[in-house]
């Protein structure tokens, strides 16, 4: 049986000075990178065990992406846009045109994502052509599509990197006719204070 669901994870090449700039004022450019390629790790593993497919979407030079990384991937694609709501939509896009029924797109920072929530997130859109994994900063970890109710409109007019992301986000789904099914909300590494809820082993990891 073929199955046509998908995860679109978003990357960044692992450089100094480029991931994690907002962590990276406080506890320097290689160790925000160093916890950067982590996290990114993490969810990798996460993606492969839930069984799902996976394509790499990188910002950056496809050779600073490790080879480490794209193996865990069917395809790395880079990504196209002016700006994060582009990006996202042209790469729902782009699967659904190559035949994907479901997708998900994940952001690369969020240590919560895990196999349950990913396959949370499919059973969900079963149930709604629009799924949404809430981020605490008041924007959205995973945003995914059925591929029959794809709607551009959802990423158009959001003031990205705002708290309100994930508010003007719902707005737009419910002026386009869509329910929404919501994930619990997870919290993104961007700040020192978010470093107290990640795992100490991730830490120790990055140490030296």
């Amino acid at each position: 049986m073929i199955d046509y669901r998908i995860v679109a994870l978003f990357v960044k090449a692992p450089t100094p000075g480029r991931v994690k700039t907002r962590l990276a004022k406080d506890i320097g450019d290689q160790a925000a990178c160093s916890i950067y390629r982590t996290l990114v790790e993490r969810v990798l593993q996460q993606i492969q065990a839930s069984g799902l497919a996976l394509v790499l979407f990188f910002d950056g030079d496809e050779t600073q992406i490790p080879d480490s990384w794209k193996q865990y991937a069917r395809f790395c694609i880079q990504q196209q846009g002016a700006d994060l709501g582009e990006r996202m939509a042209a790469a729902l896009s782009r699967l659904f045109s190559g035949g994907e029924q479901q997708a998900v797109v994940i952001g690369s920072d969020i240590p919560g994502i895990n196999v349950a929530y990913l396959l949370q997130s499919f059973d969900l859109l079963k149930e709604h052509p629009l799924v949404l994994g809430p981020a605490l900063d008041g924007g959205y970890c995973l945003i995914g599509f059925n591929q029959s109710h794809f709607t551009e409109s959802v990423f158009q007019n959001i003031p990205w990197s705002s708290d309100r992301v994930l508010e003007l986000t719902l707005n737009a789904a419910a002026q386009a006719g869509l329910t929404v099914g919501l994930l619990p909300a997870l919290r993104d590494i961007d700040t020192v204070e978010d470093l107290r809820y990640l795992d100490p082993a991730v830490i120790r990891l990055t140490d030296g």
